[in-house]
């Protein structure tokens, strides 16, 4: 049988050639329309406000060194007399206002309330310090009144325990020597307060806060901050993202940052164009939390018996529970208004913190 040969010139070969690349072509055309592009941030990239809005990529530690030993740590100790009740005595707050309840309390005790939260210092003099924080930290009430659960049909409220609040002190760490603290001046509805003392021991080893004030309105969605201050009582470091509030007069916005109880009062800083322009946009006033009830075990409850059944009476116990990475925040504009509507009576009291808000930006 004759073998069959096929003839390939040149330009047959050509022709192959650009036809197989058409069809190779045309084949990796569906792949190349699902291929997303990707674009990367350079560093320090600005969010829409001005501040950056990623992790630098340059060295921190310094300015965040420097700037911790500005941040201090606040306890407020509230003494209170107590007086107790006897369900069966029926006291009311009728009681408490002809004062007759003292006669008829079956036991007084003493106690004290401590709060903790976080400080910045705002002005330093030869003897005068001042630090910036919440007023929540240092507003404790005068008076406080327990009930007795309500039982049956009786709606009377009786006292259980009435507690007035004899003295109150306002210490800094760091700065045992110079004694109990003044509020100079607060503002409860916006939480804001500033704390004085004219401290004969104060050394120069107090760190002065060293970057300028900021500006909240700058934000944008996603700014990068860091956040200082003392969660259950020890300092600590730790970084944020920026949420803005839909209505924002004062620059409002929330950082998504884990925080726990004793940040109230802590430096909030973002970075404007780099390392280590660092800048003072608020303070942590809050950290979101919840009130769980829940049942236990009664206060007679025999130890060392955890893997028995227990047949006993429960008691209703309170607990918090802290909605981490929500957290309220006041921004430096409302800070500067409230500076600026104290301002004469603080400098009358010798206290001028004039250089800590000079670079605030309106």
């Amino acid at each position: 049988m004759p073998g069959i040969f096929v003839h390939l010139d040149i330009q047959s070969c050509s022709f192959v050639k650009s036809w197989l690349a058409f069809l190779i072509f045309i084949s990796l055309l569906p792949g190349t329309a699902c291929i997303h592009k990707k674009v990367s941030l350079a560093s320090g990239q600005k969010t829409q406000g001005g501040y950056d809005s990623q992790f630098p990529s340059g060295d921190v530690s310094n300015g965040i060194v420097t700037l911790s030993q500005a941040v201090k740590k606040i306890y407020s100790i509230s003494s209170y007399t107590t007086w107790k009740f006897r369900r069966e005595q029926a006291i009311t707050r009728f009681d408490i206002l002809r004062g007759s309840y003292k006669n008829q309390a079956w036991g007084i005790i003493s106690t004290k309330e401590t709060v903790f939260g976080t400080g910045v210092v705002a002005s330093v003099t030869a003897k005068k310090i001042a630090l910036l924080t919440c007023a929540h930290i240092i507003d404790s009430p005068d008076t406080l009144i327990s009930y007795f659960p309500s039982q049956g049909d009786d709606p009377a409220a009786c006292i259980q325990s009435f507690s007035i609040k004899e003295k109150q002190e306002n210490w800094v760490k760091d700065l045992p020597s110079c004694g109990s603290f003044t509020v100079l001046a607060s503002d409860i509805p916006n939480d804001i307060a500033i704390l004085g003392k004219d401290c004969e021991a104060l050394t120069d080893t107090v760190t002065l806060f060293p970057f300028p004030a900021g500006r909240a309105h700058d934000l944008g969605w996603g700014s990068f901050v860091y956040i200082f201050g003392y969660p259950l009582g020890n300092l600590m470091v730790t970084t944020g993202i920026v949420s803005l509030l839909s209505k924002r007069p004062n620059g409002e916005f929330s950082v998504d940052a884990l925080l726990n109880k004793g940040c109230s009062g802590g430096v909030i800083v973002a970075v404007r164009n780099g390392i280590p322009n660092f800048e003072l946009v608020g303070l942590v006033k809050n950290v979101g939390s919840d009130r769980e009830e829940f049942l236990k075990p009664a206060s007679d409850r025999p130890p060392g018996i955890d893997w028995m059944p227990y047949k006993g009476d429960f008691n209703v116990g309170t607990r918090e529970i802290i909605q981490y990475g929500l957290n309220a925040v006041v921004p430096i504009e409302a800070i500067l208004d409230f500076y600026i509507n104290r301002r004469s009576s603080l400098i009358e009291s010798g206290f001028n913190l004039d250089n800590f808000f000079d670079k605030a930006k309106r």
